[in-house]
């Protein structure tokens, strides 16, 4: 990770006009950073997006998927954001959905934190 983020600071800054785009594009020279990007630039930010996403919530979190944990639902609103920013194929969304489930495989349990980003 620091050698990708020491390669990413000391090229020259260019002038991107879609930024999610030439990360997306970027995907490839810099692997955990253009994740971190892509995750980070797709999260809506301003209150008609939020009111948007809550609504895409509120069908995504019927009584049929009150069960989900917390993971899973923001991996939904992920997967959700990046189709419609044609950041992934629907034939690869088909071929996942067509997968098997695992018998008697459940969700791990997550600390606390588990998503924070830490730098030391």
């Amino acid at each position: 990770m620091w050698c990708e983020l020491d390669c990413y600071l000391s090229v020259d800054v260019e002038h991107v006009t879609d930024t999610l785009g030439w990360w997306y594009e970027q995907r490839t020279v810099y692997p955990r950073l253009s994740r971190m990007a892509c995750d980070y630039l797709s999260v809506p930010a301003t209150s008609v997006d939020v009111e948007r996403l809550f609504s895409h919530g509120r069908f995504l979190l019927s009584h049929v998927r009150s069960h989900l944990s917390p993971q899973s639902i923001r991996a939904l609103l992920c997967l959700g954001a990046w189709s419609e920013l044609n950041l992934i194929k629907s034939d690869d969304v088909l071929k996942v959905g067509a997968m098997p489930d695992i018998p008697g495989h459940e969700e791990a349990v997550l600390d606390n934190g588990w998503d924070d980003i830490l730098l030391n």
